[in-house]
């Protein structure tokens, strides 16, 4: 009887001794928000859009918010208030118990984390930072602010594209329109000349800072340094120094051996050291509307081709892929093609319906919830496409280039 009631008690502590491990063991985030009337709270992962990923919504309750999970790895991820984002505040998930009080956006300064190793990490290099950087900066930033608010940030060139932008009927009519933006900021004529002046001033200063960021990622090999170079992969893409990329990388995923950070780097490097003017063109494998895999190298090979990443949602994309119509027609049947590969989510009903009635005659391949990860590939999962042009041996002639100039590289090659 004795050893009955000695194993019952036993069998008894050691259940609530797992359950209390495993409760030790899951991410536990207890928060309040002050000052706004968020119904939820948004935590976005690296490279996610709210349109179309899964992604972490916390609802908020009477000012409150609860969320458990148990998580594989560590995570960064970047916490708004709305789906529509604005401000964010970086935040570091980890299998640990996490307090947060939000405040609304126009004071997200004001935001407080406690708990996890990594937001105390996150913590200390900010204040370093602001140390070294912050009183040479804020005037600058403040100043350009301010002529912001005196609508003197936009060069007047520039403000007349926006007004047309404005009074633009159809995306058909924007697509030339943002191109002159983008030349005007090409050529330095976007900004206004004060603008243009506090920002060469601010440029020395951020370069400065990205050396000090180099200097923790080597030192401090964590997943926030982790956060730091994804980033910049994201979203400095046309600037990164991508050997200093590559340092990075080496360093962190040695550091974090299986974590999912390691692939997903690894695309962003590949595609923005690769798909450049005079690099070969990464293959894929898409399905086509019938689910027939088809290789693109099978379908360019020995013409002169342009690869199209598009989607039905995107209405910039579709307003430039009508613009090769005519080029396709004049030029298919004498070593041009064009593939495309449409962007769907879900399903692709609408895109069914839409090829139907636009009629183009080119092949138009899928590319459903990201499964082949070609946007990634391609450098261009920001957005909603782009255009490669590529000559009959692979070789990348241009990005996203117009009707006109996709005409003239034919004229030459192929007349």
């Amino acid at each position: 009887m004795r050893w009955t009631l000695k194993l019952t008690l036993f069998l008894t502590f050691m259940v609530f001794f797992n359950c209390s491990q495993e409760k030790e063991h899951i991410l536990e985030i207890d928060g309040k928000t002050i000052g706004t009337e968020t119904t939820s709270i948004i935590l976005l992962k690296p490279n996610q859009d709210t349109r179309f990923d899964s992604i972490i919504e916390i609802p908020v309750i009477d000012g409150k918010f609860h969320y458990e999970s148990k998580l594989e790895h560590p995570e960064a991820v970047s916490l708004f208030l709305t789906k529509d984002l604005g401000r964010f505040m970086p935040l570091f998930l980890e299998n640990e118990k996490m307090n947060l009080t939000i405040y609304d956006q126009d004071e997200f300064d004001k935001n407080l984390v406690e708990g996890g190793e990594l937001n105390a990490q996150f913590k200390a290099y900010k204040q370093s930072l602001d140390e070294k950087f912050e009183q040479r900066l804020k005037p600058l930033q403040d100043s350009l602010m301010a002529l912001s608010d005196r609508d003197q940030y936009k060069s007047d060139q520039a403000k007349l594209l926006f007004e047309e932008l404005r009074e633009a009927k159809s995306q058909d009519e924007k697509v030339p329109i943002y191109r002159k933006i983008d030349g005007l900021q090409r050529s330095r004529q976007y900004l206004s000349p004060q603008a243009q002046a506090l920002e060469d001033k601010i440029k020395p200063i951020y370069e400065e800072q990205k050396v000090f960021q180099q200097d923790y990622i080597r030192e401090n090999p964590t997943l926030v340094s982790y956060s730091f170079l994804l980033e910049s992969l994201i979203f400095d893409k046309e600037t990164i120094d991508i050997q200093e990329a590559k340092k990075s990388y080496q360093i962190l995923s040695k550091a974090n051996p299986n974590h999912p950070y390691n692939e997903l780097a690894s695309n962003l490097i590949n595609a923005i050291e690769n798909v450049k003017i005079g690099k070969k063109f990464t293959d894929f494998s898409a399905p086509d509307l019938d689910g027939n895999a088809i290789n693109l190298s099978d379908k360019i090979n020995g013409k002169i081709a342009l690869l199209d990443l598009w989607a039905t949602w995107c209405g910039p994309c579709i307003a430039k892929s009508r613009t090769m119509v005519q080029v396709y027609n004049d030029y298919k049947d004498k070593g041009f093609t064009i593939v495309g590969v449409a962007g769907e989510f879900k399903n692709t009903d609408n895109l069914v319906k839409f090829l139907d009635k636009e009629k183009w005659e080119w092949l138009n391949l899928v590319e459903l919830d990201r499964k082949n990860g070609i946007w990634q590939k391609y450098g261009v999962d920001g957005g909603g496409g782009g255009m490669f042009l590529v000559d009959e041996q692979g070789i990348i002639l241009a990005k996203d280039p117009t009707a006109e100039e996709v005409r003239k590289v034919l004229e030459t090659r192929l007349n």
